[in-house]
């Protein structure tokens, strides 16, 4: 029987335990990285086809998911608990307005039939560093600088929100 070889998390990354205010946050991300990786392969193919393929789920990942998601992230999420970690919540909005401007691109190259490679793979890859720092560094610093109070007073106010949401459009978010 061989013998399974487990590949290492980077220090200080296993096994982040998560507080349920931000749970449903990071099952979003889930499959954010999902996306970032399918749009990185794409970026890698011989041919433009897959590239297409990938962008056009893409794009209806951002319209159905994505845009939702960042919402509850601007809306909810940073101004309640981006006190603590202010430099990291402008970091968070700022990376916000690049994926709402490079995936904009992205719909405008599709549409004038242009190959999506290079800004597919520049979507995956921000992507993937955003979600990456959100889990490792921001929600960290939100779970550790937040009060229990004030992590449920944030959990209510993303429920709330999601309900919303829900109530308006089921299936999406």
């Amino acid at each position: 029987m061989m013998k399974r070889v487990v590949p290492q998390n980077p220090p200080g990354t296993r096994g982040l335990a998560r507080h349920p205010a931000l749970v449903d946050l990071s099952r979003d991300h889930h499959f954010a990285l999902r996306q970032a990786l399918w749009l990185r392969r794409a970026a890698d193919a011989a041919t433009a086809d897959a590239a297409i393929r990938s962008a056009r789920d893409y794009l209806d990942f951002y319209r159905g998911a994505l845009l939702a998601h960042l919402a509850d992230e601007e809306e909810v999420l940073l101004p309640l608990a981006g006190h603590a970690d202010p430099a990291g919540a402008e970091r968070i909005r700022a990376e916000h307005r690049e994926l709402h401007a490079l995936t904009e691109a992205l719909d405008e190259a599709l549409e004038a039939r242009a190959d999506p490679r290079s800004l597919g793979r520049e979507i995956g890859e921000l992507l993937d560093d955003h979600v990456r720092f959100e889990e490792r560094a921001f929600f960290m610093a939100v779970q550790n600088g937040l009060s229990e109070a004030g992590l449920e007073d944030l959990q209510k106010a993303l429920r709330v929100r999601r309900n919303r949401r829900s109530a308006r459009a089921p299936g999406i978010g």
